[in-house]
């Protein structure tokens, strides 16, 4: 073989290489994006849990989910200038406002517009980083994690309005709590569909699928019952088995 060939041959190799490179780190990165989005959702879960219980563990749970933000935040530089500095704005606010005291509506309404931009600047990322094209197990497993968090934190927003705290519920809470429990059904069939192959991952999902049973009906009757704490421990439960996937 020339010595031509042999370097174009190695050009191609190291091309080829890169492209796959680029494309793993594409990829992960919109994985990542929809895992932030997620992770944004569960601050106000924890916030809301911290503001009911008031103990030292509900808010190291607040404090590890901001830092788990921090950690997210910095990887999107290249997409967004404005995500980083519209997270800090949210978790400043978020910690700062956690030991206020009971009752006071507006911290939660303020709390909820920060989110929102956030959730705008979120969603542009998410649409440089085309996270819809992701492989379909791995859209599924984030989308799964996305839905049971942001259930999580509408019920316990719900839930913190019927106890007194800092919750600010209304009538769209309650419908996206129907809405997305339904897409996470939806979401659940199709993780057991596309790990069927897979034992050890199907049982995962197994152990899912049983918890959300017996939060479901808790879930979809916000408007009777609140069961903050029986949720959140089982919502838990869910995301530590959806990562394990």
């Amino acid at each position: 073989m020339s010595l031509l060939a042999k370097i174009i041959i190695l050009c191609t190799f190291v091309s080829s290489a890169f492209a796959n490179s680029l494309g793993f780190e594409e990829n992960s990165l919109a994985k990542e994006i929809i895992l932030f989005e997620a992770n944004s959702y569960r601050v106000v879960t924890e916030f809301n849990v911290y503001s009911m219980q008031k103990d030292s563990k509900s808010e190291t749970s607040l404090f590890n989910v901001l830092a788990e933000g921090d950690r997210l935040s910095k990887l999107f530089n290249k997409q967004s200038k404005d995500l980083a500095p519209s997270w800090q704005k949210y978790r400043k606010f978020t910690w700062e406002k956690h030991t206020q005291a009971d009752g006071d509506t507006y911290v939660f309404n303020d709390m909820r517009i920060l989110h929102g931009d956030l959730l705008v600047v979120i969603e542009n990322v998410k649409k440089q980083l085309n996270s819809e094209l992701l492989p379909h197990k791995a859209l599924n497993k984030a989308n799964a994690v996305l839905l049971i968090e942001q259930l999580a934190s509408e019920y316990l927003e719900l839930s913190a309005a019927t106890f007194g705290t800092f919750g600010f519920a209304g009538t769209e809470q309650a419908i996206q709590i129907e809405a997305r429990s339904a897409a996470f059904e939806r979401t659940v069939r199709e993780l057991e569909k596309v790990y069927a192959s897979e034992p050890q991952k199907l049982k995962l999902i197994s152990k899912v699928a049983l918890r959300w049973k017996f939060i479901k009906n808790t879930l979809l009757a916000y408007n009777e019952r609140s069961a903050p704490f029986a949720v959140s421990k089982t919502v838990s439960y869910i995301r530590d088995q959806l990562v394990n996937l």
